[in-house]
C-alpha cells in the first residue's frame, strides 16, 4: 500500500507540473508592471469566438455606467427611492433589477489636459468593489487616454505623448491594461467583461494629448489599420493574464447606421483583432419623425447582421434617452432592452450610460432620474421581468386641452396643468423637491414658452433656440410648493408659497 501511495504521489506530482488545457493565453497572474517588450499572440480565426467554450454563460446583462457616481456623491448629489427614502444610488439601481456595472478608466487624468481626479486607477478599484459587494457583474472600459474618447476625439494621454514607435504604443497599453486590471484583482473584484478602447469606430490613439496631429496613431484608415489591431492584440494579451475567462470587446458608437461602423469592423475581423463581443452605442433622437424605425428597428436589425456575418456575439454598450420621463423615451429604452434579449439571440446585454444623472449634471441631458433624484420608469426595462413592448401611444396619457398650460421638468415629467382664469391668466399649483427649478411650458395648441432673458427670469416670451425654459427663481427659488401664474397677455409670470 505504501508503493502505491507513492507511485499515485509520483504521478500527482507530474501531472501538476504539465501545462494547463485550458484557454492558450492563459499565464500565472504576475504584478510585475514592467514586462518585455510584448507581442500579440497568434490571431485566433476572427470568426470563432475568443473563448474556448469552457467558461459559464453569463447571465444577460442589464447594465449600468455610472462613472461619474464618486464625482456626484462628492458634490453631495443624493439619489431617493420611489417613497422619498435617500438611498446609496448602486444598491438603488440593484433594486430595479440592474445586475451589471460598467467603469471608463482613464490613464492619468490629472494632467494637463486630463478630465480631473477621477476614473484613474484608485477610483475605478472602488467603485468596483462597491458593485462587486453588492452582486453586480463588472465591466472595465478603458479609454487609453486622459480624456474623454470617443469619436470626437482619440487623445493619447499624455505620458505616451513621446513614443516614436508602434511597439511602444502597444506596450504602453499592455503595461496600463495589466496594472489596472490587477489592482482590481487584488481588491477581490472578478471581471466578467474588458472593452479595449471607447467608440474607437474610426481608431483610437488617433491624436496627440492636446489634440494636435500625429503620424503616430490607430486610425481605421488602410495605413494605420494593422497598428490599431496590433495595440488592441497586446492590451487583450495583458487582460488574458490577469482575468483569462473575461470577454474581450470592441466598442463602436451609432448602432442605427450600418454604414458608418460595419466597414471598420469588417477590418478588425478580416485583419485579425481578437475579441468575443461587438459592442455598439445608441442614443435615439424621440424627435426625429419616424424614430422607432431609424432607431430601434434599425439597431435590433444591426445586432443580428453583426452577428450572423461575422459570427460574433453583440452588446448594447451604451444607450441613453433625453426627455426620459416623456413615454416616448420610456418606449424607446424599454423596446431596446427587451427586443435585443427576445430578439438577438447572441446579444449578451444592453448598459444605460450615467443613468443617475439627473438635473442636467454636468450639461447631461440623458440620464435616466427625475428631477426629484428617483429612477425615472424607463428604468424599469433593466430587469428580467420586464418582458413586453409598450404600445406605440401611451394608453394613460394626460388629455391635452387647448385651453391648458402644461408644465413638465426638463426630463419631461408632467409637473402642473394651469388651467385658466377668468381673466384668462394660466393658474396651477408646482410643488418641487430642488432648489433653482428648471422646467419647460407648453400650450395645449403646441406653442412652447419660456423666460424672456435670463435678467428677466419672471418675463416669458415664446420658445427660441436660445431661450427654452423657465427656472424658480427670487422668492420661488427654493424647493416647496408654490401657487404658480403665467399672465399671456402681460407676458409675464411668478409664483407664491402655497397654503395646500
Amino acid at each position: 500500500m505504501k508503493r502505491i501511495s507513492t507511485l499515485i504521489l509520483s504521478l500527482m506530482l507530474t501531472l501538476a507540473m504539465l501545462p494547463s488545457c485550458g484557454d492558450g493565453d492563459s499565464k500565472s497572474d504576475t504584478k510585475n508592471n514592467n514586462p518585455e517588450q510584448p507581442t500579440p499572440d497568434t490571431p485566433d480565426n476572427p470568426n470563432t469566438p475568443d473563448d474556448d467554450g469552457k467558461t459559464a454563460e453569463l447571465p444577460f446583462a442589464y447594465g449600468a455606467d455610472t462613472g461619474w457616481l464618486t464625482e456626484m456623491e462628492s458634490k453631495g448629489v443624493k439619489f431617493y427611492d420611489n417613497s422619498g427614502k435617500e438611498t446609496e444610488c448602486l444598491a438603488l439601481l440593484k433594486s430595479i433589477g440592474f445586475n451589471a456595472a460598467r467603469m471608463r478608466v482613464w490613464v492619468q487624468p490629472t494632467n494637463q489636459n486630463g478630465y480631473g481626479p477621477w476614473c484613474d486607477k484608485a477610483d475605478v478599484v472602488a467603485k468596483a468593489k462597491r458593485a462587486a459587494a453588492l452582486g453586480y457583474k463588472i465591466m472595465i472600459d478603458f479609454h487609453y487616454s486622459d480624456n474623454w474618447a470617443d469619436p470626437g476625439q482619440q487623445r493619447k494621454p499624455e505620458a505616451w505623448d513621446n513614443f516614436t514607435t508602434i511597439e511602444q504604443l502597444a506596450t504602453a497599453a499592455y503595461d496600463h491594461t495589466k496594472d489596472v486590471l490587477q489592482a482590481v484583482k487584488d481588491a477581490g473584484v472578478d471581471v466578467a467583461w474588458v472593452q479595449i478602447g471607447n467608440e474607437t469606430t474610426g481608431g483610437m490613439l488617433k491624436t496627440q494629448s492636446d489634440k494636435s496631429a500625429t503620424d503616430l496613431n490607430c486610425t481605421l484608415d488602410d495605413a494605420h489599420v494593422n497598428d490599431y489591431i496590433k495595440v488592441h492584440n497586446t492590451a487583450r494579451k495583458a487582460v488574458k493574464e490577469i482575468f483569462p475567462d473575461s470577454k474581450i470587446i470592441v466598442h463602436f458608437d451609432r448602432g442605427q447606421l450600418w454604414d458608418k461602423f460595419s466597414w471598420g469592423l469588417d477590418k478588425l475581423v478580416k485583419g485579425g483583432a481578437e475579441f468575443d463581443i461587438f459592442g455598439l452605442s445608441i442614443y435615439p433622437d424621440i424627435s426625429e419623425t419616424n424614430w422607432y424605425a431609424k432607431y430601434v428597428d434599425a439597431l435590433i436589425a444591426n445586432l443580428n447582421k453583426v452577428a450572423d456575418t461575422y459570427n460574433k456575439d453583440v452588446m448594447v454598450c451604451e444607450v441613453g434617452c433625453a426627455n426620459i420621463a416623456s413615454y416616448n423615451a420610456r418606449r424607446a429604452i424599454n423596446d431596446i432592452v427587451v427586443r435585443s434579449k427576445k430578439e438577438v439571440s447572441r446579444c449578451k446585454g444592453v448598459f444605460y450610460w450615467e443613468p443617475e444623472c439627473y438635473g442636467s449634471w454636468n450639461q447631461y441631458a440623458m440620464g435616466a432620474f427625475l428631477s426629484s433624484g428617483k429612477p425615472s420608469e424607463a428604468l424599469n426595462a433593466f430587469n428580467e421581468k420586464s418582458t413586453e413592448l409598450l404600445p406605440a401611444t401611451d394608453p394613460n396619457a394626460t388629455e391635452i386641452k387647448e385651453e391648458n398650460l402644461y408644465l413638465y421638468t426638463k426630463e419631461g415629467e408632467l409637473l402642473a396643468v394651469c388651467t385658466p382664469d377668468a381673466e384668462g391668466v394660466w393658474r396651477g399649483t408646482v410643488t418641487t423637491s430642488s432648489d433653482y427649478l428648471n422646467f419647460t411650458a407648453v400650450d395645449g395648441k403646441g406653442v412652447k414658452y419660456a423666460v424672456k432673458d435670463w435678467d428677466t427670469w419672471n418675463s416669458f416670451v415664446k420658445a427660441t433656440s436660445k431661450y427654452d425654459h423657465f427656472w424658480f427663481g427670487g422668492d420661488i427659488a427654493n424647493a416647496g410648493t408654490y401657487d404658480v401664474w403665467f399672465d399671456f397677455t402681460k407676458g409675464t409670470w411668478g409664483g407664491t408659497k402655497s397654503s395646500k
